[in-house]
């Protein structure tokens, strides 16, 4: 399949959740295949896109993978604006981790000013639960009217993950298709910054094609944004590439925010004013 680079506007896909639900192996599972058993809660945010083709059309996701803890409370403006859709995760073997779908759920309906799909995750189902209570839970919060689709998935065995994500970016296709896309802000950078520098680490292959000109975006913005960036061969430095636990290509490594596969001009440049700001503009 080919495909035409920067033709495809990548949609913002928020995972929300209780620490410990599995919120990270879900998105794990569907950008790298891969499922670790070592529990390391995320701090702040890291942010994956890849693309997938629906109905013959090419859906780039953006897939956010937020943290469960206080600091969320902080930020949760800045996390979830402009969502396009959402994933709320629950753990099947912990029916109170379905309780708090309404909490989640509200902090997202207090940044956002539209309708938005929701799809409520119930992971682990590789694991021992009961039904029967989780069944009542659904009742009792009403989750089959509140949500736009429920599914049961395991991201241990990768049973029905990457089924949640298609299901996702064809109800982003219907969904903009009836209601339109909505209009989003473009980042404003505010003038010339002092001389510190982002750092950026872009882990690259002779073989990737999406590699060159996503680092050519990369480098156009130095323009705006004194960056720092270290271009990283991973055919010739694959053991560099392990520790910092790259997958797939390209990886880009902004500040201390991970974003992977390809994405369009208004993402990165996004995730690179956040990063500069938070670095250097709020220590001034």
């Amino acid at each position: 399949m080919s495909v035409v680079l920067g033709s495809v506007d990548c949609q913002k896909i928020v995972v929300l959740g209780n620490p410990n639900v599995g919120k990270t192996s879900i998105i794990q599972r569907f950008v790298h295949n891969r499922f670790e058993e070592r529990y390391a809660a995320t701090l702040g945010f890291n942010i994956y896109t890849r693309y997938i083709q629906i109905a013959n059309k090419n859906v780039g996701l953006t897939i956010w993978d937020i943290g469960g803890q206080e600091t969320f409370k902080k930020f949760a403006f800045r996390y979830l604006i402009e969502s396009d859709a959402a994933i709320f995760v629950t753990d099947v073997t912990r029916t109170e981790t379905i309780d708090r779908l309404k909490v989640w759920n509200d902090s997202l309906e207090q940044v956002i000013n539209r309708k938005i799909p929701k799809i409520v995750l119930f992971n682990k189902i590789d694991l021992k639960h009961d039904m029967n209570a989780i069944s009542e839970k659904m009742a009792s919060l009403d989750i089959r009217s509140e949500f736009n689709g429920i599914v049961f998935a395991s991201a241990k065995t990768g049973a029905n993950v990457s089924d949640i994500f298609s299901m996702l970016a064809k109800m982003l296709l219907e969904w903009n298709g009836k209601f339109g896309s909505p209009v989003k802000q473009w980042v404003d950078f505010k003038g010339a910054f002092v001389d510190e520098r982002l750092p950026i680490i872009f882990f690259s292959s002779k073989d990737c094609e999406w590699c060159p000109p996503l680092l050519d975006k990369i480098q156009s913005f130095s323009a705006e944004v004194p960056l720092e960036v270290k271009v990283i061969d991973v055919d010739a430095n694959s053991k560099q590439a392990k520790e910092f636990g790259v997958q797939s290509l390209p990886t880009t490594i902004v500040g201390a925010k991970m974003v992977v596969g390809y994405s369009d001009g208004t993402f990165l440049k996004a995730i690179i004013t956040d990063e500069y700001s938070r670095l250097f503009e709020q220590k001034k």
